[in-house]
């Protein structure tokens, strides 16, 4: 491993997820095992969703929520966001090119333990990926470990050429509230019978900027902008038998 250039520790992506049901702690065990031990090449694009593979039951995933167009419900792999948040922040602090990053559509409280909102990196299996270019020359490898159940943490192993980079934010701006709760009847409960599908959230606009000093002196500075929508509560109210 030292002779492909794993020669020192050169960032670490940390997450915490206090308060998550055990379908969700599940899922973020299972998927940390698929990266670590992660190799990635000189000039190779990191894929997350191709180095996660397949999410379903026969990979140890359970049912959990998550957040999609028609509202936030049960998949198999729920909470495999935190993952690849964690994995996000790793990238970031290692001064590497992120080439796709996607946010939630509403903010999750689950990705704003560490750090505040605006940091998070969402995924989905056939759709939206987070991708980030190993510049370094020398090959990465990536580590992950769970710590007391509710802590996740990704390492990644290289050869510090000399980058830095450091983080500026959040800069929280346009908040706005989540409206009116929206009432759903449903023949699925019986009349006067109601259930909770969505919680309310608010929205608002967060700004983080990172700095970069590349081995050559060279500096740049990125916008990392991220909106969330707002999402008003939703109540199934039953007109069933």
């Amino acid at each position: 491993l030292q002779d492909m250039g794993i020669k020192e520790r050169i960032s670490v992506g940390h997450t915490s997820y206090y308060g998550s049901p055990a379908n969700r702690v599940q899922n973020i065990k299972v998927g940390a095992t698929r990266f670590n031990g992660e190799l990635i090449a000189p000039d190779e694009i990191f894929s997350f969703n191709k180095t996660l593979g397949p999410v379903d039951a026969s990979t140890g995933y359970r049912m959990e929520l998550v957040i999609k167009p028609e509202g936030t419900i049960p998949e198999y792999g729920g909470g495999l966001c935190q993952v690849s948040t964690t994995v996000y922040r790793s990238a970031m602090y290692a001064a590497l090119p992120i080439t796709e990053r996607n946010q939630h559509s509403y903010a999750v409280t689950y990705y704003s333990q560490i750090l505040g909102h605006g940091m998070d990196a969402t995924i989905y299996i056939g759709g939206a990926d987070l991708k980030f270019k190993n510049n370094t020359g020398k090959y990465l490898l990536m580590q992950a470990y769970v710590d007391k159940d509710y802590e996740l943490y990704i390492t990644l192993y290289g050869t510090a050429d000399g980058r830095k980079m450091w983080l500026e934010g959040p800069y929280i701006s346009n908040r706005h509230g989540a409206g009116p709760t929206v009432y759903e009847e449903t023949t699925e409960l019986k009349k006067g019978e109601t259930k909770q599908t969505e919680k309310a959230h608010g929205g608002f606009d967060v700004l983080w900027y990172r700095y970069l000093v590349n081995a050559d002196g060279t500096e740049k500075k990125e916008s990392i902008e991220t909106h969330y929508k707002a999402m008003p509560a939703k109540v199934k109210v039953g007109i069933g038998e």
